[in-house]
């Protein structure tokens, strides 16, 4: 480069200086405020986030209590379930309530199903 042209961007620069210097107090002054919003702004949205991971983890808590009790009822019915569907249970009741009784061989009817056109 030639001096000339050295001498002419350094004149560019000389007349461009107050804008530098301009913007450099402005960001000086207002960068701190601005970063402090940031901080702060940030600070929000990271306590709402707790608050809300929080009562997320209450509700799926009471959701899990609440399965747990819906498994133990299940159990209970399963249970009742298959004491009540018992074979000698069953049994029982047919006898009292029903007055039946085993057959034995003497009172048992077989029917035997008869084939159209043979008869």
């Amino acid at each position: 480069m030639s001096p000339t042209k050295i001498k002419e961007k350094i004149r560019e620069t000389n007349s461009l200086w107050p804008f530098y210097s301009l913007l450099a107090t402005v960001l000086r002054r207002f960068g701190v405020i601005f970063l402090g919003g940031l901080v702060v702004i940030s600070g929000v949205v990271i306590a709402h986030q707790t608050h809300q991971m929080r009562q997320t983890t209450i509700a799926l808590k009471q959701l899990e209590d609440e399965q747990t009790a819906l498994e133990l009822q299940w159990q209970k019915l399963s249970l009742e379930q298959s004491s009540l569907a018992e074979h000698s249970r069953v049994e029982t009741l047919a006898e009292k309530r029903l007055q039946m009784k085993q057959l034995d061989s003497r009172n048992e009817v077989l029917i035997t199903p008869s084939v159209r056109g043979r008869e």
